[in-house]
This record gives C-alpha cells, structure tokens and sequence, in this order.
C-alpha cells in the first residue's frame, strides 16, 4: 500500500506540472507560428508583385505600319517635307536679291535719264558730278546682281534636291508626299519667273536709257562740230 500511494504520489505531481507546461508549450507554439504567418504573407505578396512586373503587358501588333515599305514611304515623306524647307528658304532669298537688283537698275535708269537730260546745260564739273553718282550706282547694281546670281545657283540646286525628292515618293509609293512636293516645285517657279521678268523690264529700260544717253551726246557733238566746220570754212 506504501508503494502504491507513492506511485500514485508521483502519477499526481507529474500530471500537474504536465498541466502547467502544456499551456506554456501552447503558448510558444502560437507565437512561433504567428510569427512565422506575418512574413509568409509579405513573402508571398512581394513575391506577386515581382511576378506581374515580369510579365509583358502584350501590345497590338501592327504589321503594315512596320513594313519595310511604310518605313520608307514614311522616311520619304520626311525627306520631301526638308527639302520643300529648303526651297522655300531659297526661294524666298532669291526673290528678295532679284527685288533689290531691280531697284537697283531702275534707280541707274533714272540717272541716265536724268543726265540725258541735262546735255548741254552742265559744266564740266557738274557733269563728272552726275557721272560719279551714275558709276557709283552701277557699282551697286553689278553687286546686287552678283548676289542674286549666287543665290540663282542655290535655288537650283535646291529645285534639283525637291525634284528628286519628288520623284523618290512616287517610287514608294508615298503618292501624296510626290504630289505635295511636285506642286511646291510649280509654285516657286512661278514665283521667281514673275520677279525675274520685271528684272528684265527694267533691264530693257536701262538698256534704252543708255542708248538714248549715247544718242544725245552724239547729237550734241555734231551740233558742236557744224557751227565749228562753218567758221572754218569762212577763214578759208
């Protein structure tokens, strides 16, 4: 009987510190285990966002617009629109030389003119007066139209540039780039053969003006020259 009260003795205290250690285990299981679920979630949402950002986001494909042709169509397109800038530039420049050489020209037209008219009614001074206005005057003229002859070449080679640019479009197939440029081309021309005629209107003008310049002055001379051949002839 001693012995089996010891045994039960024992069997009672073992199963109270059993019941005092079960809750403790319990307790250091939960918090290994909550703390073990609080980064599991953050491993698992980072993880996700690591995947979406991995994966492409698809894009419509376009098969014509990568065509080997649309691309030249489309580099072509931007070629005639440079070179359209570029004769206009030219063209613009051109006309504004031609302008100021017909001012040029029209102004020598009016100092032939008016020495013309002055024949006869100068000095000598006064008339190497009016020539150094009149030398200086074509002085400017022949500069002015050095300028616009420059400036001529440019414009061609500006023509030529669009002409070939024009052409390159209609081969492509870029028909609306070719037509565009090919209009443009017209549409210069136009405009720098109305300014160069009214440069050859006055240049007609100042060709008449010197002839009659040169009229008058032969005039005079045989003017001068009969009233000196009769005083001659009366010494005789």
């Amino acid at each position: 009987m001693a012995a089996l009260r010891s045994w039960l003795s024992r069997g009672v205290s073992s199963f109270f510190r059993y019941r005092r250690c079960v809750p403790v285990a319990a307790n250091l299981k939960k918090r290994c285990f909550s703390g073990s679920v609080r980064p599991w979630h953050k491993t698992v949402a980072v993880g996700f966002g690591v995947a979406l950002c991995a994966v492409p986001i698809a894009q419509k494909a376009e098969p014509h617009s990568l065509s080997n042709d649309a691309l030249m169509r489309r580099a072509v397109s931007l070629v005639t629109d440079s070179t359209s800038t570029f004769l206009s530039q030219t063209t613009y420049a051109l006309i504004e030389a031609i302008t100021e050489y017909t001012k040029a020209v029209y102004t020598l037209v009016s100092l032939y003119r008016q020495y013309t008219s002055l024949l006869g009614k100068m000095n000598s001074q006064e008339e190497d007066e009016v020539w150094q206005v009149i030398i200086g005057a074509r002085v400017e003229m022949t500069s002015k139209q050095q300028e616009y002859l420059r400036l001529e070449t440019t414009w061609m080679t500006a023509v030529g540039l669009s002409e070939r640019a024009a052409e390159a479009a209609y081969h492509t197939g870029a028909d609306q780039a070719s037509v565009t440029a090919r209009n443009h081309i017209q549409l210069v021309k136009s405009q720098v053969q109305e300014v160069r005629q009214l440069s050859q209107k006055a240049e007609t003008k100042l060709a008449e003006a010197q002839t009659e310049e040169l009229r008058q002055k032969t005039q005079e001379g045989d003017d001068t020259a009969e009233p000196e051949q009769e005083a001659y002839l009366r010494e005789d």
